[in-house]
């Protein structure tokens, strides 16, 4: 997909989420959801985070971005009760005040347990000592954390899954090639089988289409998520 550049004028209130669903494949039932950034301009033009994220960069506002997402989600599910999750960024793990802000939020949030971060994992293990402080700091006010996009990052991932996480998401590439690539067979088996020990929920994403859907289904993997179901959308269904 070609990068396009962003030439209409923008704020932090034109970025707003868009939620797309993960889904419980042994009910077919929603099971959460992940509330990506997206940027709505005057023009209603619609720009992925790879199109704008170097416009707050530069002007020093993706902590801003983070906390604005999250309030946003957290209005819209506050009366929804179903799970929800926002993307951290490696710095935004090792900034105090935001952690502080969110563990503020979730205080008297209606069942703040519902509430989890993704990280990538290129990040969790490139930051593992601050992923460490987040999860210790965090863990009481019921947020969880999800390890995002693992297995495209090479580093020691029993580390991470000896963490208290809730979830990781597999990249779509390894389930794509599971059956054609003993390594990626091999690792994948591996993960799963650290995972049902520990109870961590595995969520398969990018599933693109009904063909890799089916390989899904032939593993332990309880959590899929992708176009198959849906792209992501400005509301998702009330439940």
């Amino acid at each position: 997909m070609p990068i396009r550049e962003v030439t209409d004028t923008f704020n932090l209130d034109d970025i707003v989420p868009y939620f797309q669903p993960i889904v419980d494949l042994e009910n077919q039932r929603v099971w959460r959801y992940e509330c990506l950034a997206r940027l709505i301009t005057q023009n209603d033009k619609t720009f992925l985070p790879s199109e704008f994220l170097y416009l707050l960069e530069r002007h020093n506002h993706v902590h801003q971005l983070t906390e604005t997402m999250f309030c946003q989600s957290a209005r819209y599910f506050e009366d929804v009760n179903i799970p929800w999750n926002i993307n951290l960024n490696a710095s935004d793990l090792s900034n105090d005040a935001l952690t502080s802000k969110l563990i503020a939020h979730l205080a008297n949030y209606p069942n703040a347990s519902r509430v989890s971060v993704e990280v990538s994992a290129s990040a969790a293990l490139s930051h593992q000592s601050q992923l460490h402080t987040f999860i210790d700091r965090s863990l009481h006010s019921g947020l969880g954390v999800f390890i995002d996009n693992l297995g495209t990052s090479p580093g020691n991932i029993k580390t991470l899954l000896s963490m208290p996480i809730r979830g990781i998401k597999l990249a779509g590439g390894l389930i794509r090639h599971y059956d054609s690539q003993g390594e990626v067979r091999e690792f994948v088996d591996h993960v799963l089988e650290m995972t049902h020990e520990r109870s961590i929920s595995v969520v398969a994403e990018h599933i693109e289409n009904e063909d890799i859907l089916e390989k899904v289904r032939k593993l332990p993997i309880r959590y899929a998520q992708g176009y198959v179901f849906s792209k992501p959308i400005p509301a998702p269904t009330k439940h």
